[in-house]
C-alpha cells in the first residue's frame, strides 16, 4: 500500500487559531504558517513529517501550539 501524503496542521492552545505549516527553520527557530491548505508543505508520508515535528518540539513551538498530521 502506498504511503499517504500529509500536511502538518497546527492549533494555538490559547487563541484557538489554526492553520498549516508552510515551512520549518531549525536554524532560525520558528515555523512559517499558512491558512491555505494548498500552500502547506506536503510530506510524502506521516513518517517523513516526524522530522519537522521533532524540530518544532525542539524549538519550543509545542508550548503554545498543538501539531498533528492531516491527509492531503
Amino acid at each position: 500500500m502506498a504511503a499517504v501524503k500529509v500536511n502538518l496542521k497546527w492549533k494555538n492552545k490559547f487563541s484557538g487559531e489554526e492553520g498549516y505549516v508552510a515551512s520549518v527553520s531549525k536554524a532560525k527557530g520558528y515555523f512559517i504558517n499558512t491558512f491555505d491548505k494548498a500552500e502547506a508543505k506536503k510530506y510524502a508520508s506521516e513518517a517523513s513529517a516526524q522530522k519537522d515535528l521533532a524540530t518544532l518540539e525542539a524549538i519550543g513551538e509545542f508550548v503554545n501550539n498543538e501539531f498533528f498530521t492531516e491527509a492531503v
